[in-house]
C-alpha cells in the first residue's frame, strides 16, 4: 500500500516543530523553518504563514496529539474520579514528554504565554468540546450531563494553570498529584448525585 503524500503544511510544520524543541520560539523565524524544511520563505507563507501563525500551529498540532491521549483515558475509565484524575495526569504527562511542548511549557514559558493567552478560548472550547462529547459516550462513567461541560472546562483550565502558575517556590505538583488534586475539586461536580445539588444545577 503505498504511504500517504506528505503535504506542503505538515513538512512545513514539521520542520517548525523541530526548530521549535531545539532552539525556542525567540530562535524560530520563517527563514529559518524554511531552511529546516528546505523550501523557500513563499511556501511557508503560503502553507501557514508568518512567524506567530507558524508558533500557533504548531501548539495546536501538538495539543491534539496530547488531546488524543486523554481521551483513551478516558474512555478506559471506570469512575467520574478515576477519568477526572487520568486525564489530568495524562495531560501533563504527555505535555512533559512532547518535546515541542515540554519546552514551550518550560524554558520558553514567557514566550509562549502570548500565544496561549491570545487562543486561549479556542484551545479551551476545543478541549471542553471533545472530552465533554468522550464522557458522555462512556456508559460506565454516568456521569450528570448537565454538568460535564462545565466540570470538563475546570479540568482544562485546571491543567493550563498548573503550566503557567508555578507554586511560589517555583516548583509543581507532580503529574499523578495534579490529577488527584483535580479530581477531588471537580469529579463531585459530575458525580450523578450532582444532578440534587443546586450548586450545580
Amino acid at each position: 500500500m503505498p504511504r500517504p503524500r506528505v503535504t506542503e503544511t505538515e513538512t512545513v510544520l514539521d520542520a517548525a516543530a523541530r526548530r521549535l524543541a531545539s532552539h525556542g520560539i525567540a530562535s524560530t523565524t520563517v527563514d529559518t523553518v524554511a531552511a529546516a524544511a528546505d523550501v523557500s520563505r513563499a511556501t511557508v507563507y503560503r502553507y501557514v504563514g508568518g512567524k506567530d501563525e507558524i508558533v500557533r500551529a504548531v501548539i495546536r498540532r501538538e495539543a491534539e496529539n496530547v488531546l488524543a491521549q486523554v481521551t483513551a483515558v478516558i474512555t478506559a475509565s471506570t469512575s467520574p474520579t478515576e477519568a477526572i484524575a487520568g486525564a489530568v495526569s495524562a495531560a501533563l504527562t504527555a505535555i512533559d514528554q512532547n518535546p515541542v511542548l515540554a519546552r514551550l511549557t518550560s524554558s520558553d514559558l514567557r514566550e509562549t504565554l502570548p500565544f496561549i493567552t491570545a487562543d486561549s478560548r479556542v484551545l479551551v472550547d476545543h478541549c471542553v468540546s471533545t472530552l465533554s462529547n468522550t464522557m458522555r459516550a462512556a456508559p460506565q462513567l454516568m456521569v450528570n450531563d448537565r454538568t460535564v461541560e462545565h466540570a470538563i472546562e475546570e479540568a482544562t483550565r485546571f491543567v493550563f494553570a498548573h503550566l503557567t502558575t508555578p507554586r511560589r517556590d517555583g516548583s509543581r505538583l507532580s503529574e499523578r498529584d495534579a490529577g488527584a488534586r483535580a479530581a477531588s475539586l471537580i469529579a463531585p461536580m459530575i458525580s450523578p448525585a450532582a444532578e440534587q445539588d443546586p450548586q450545580h444545577g
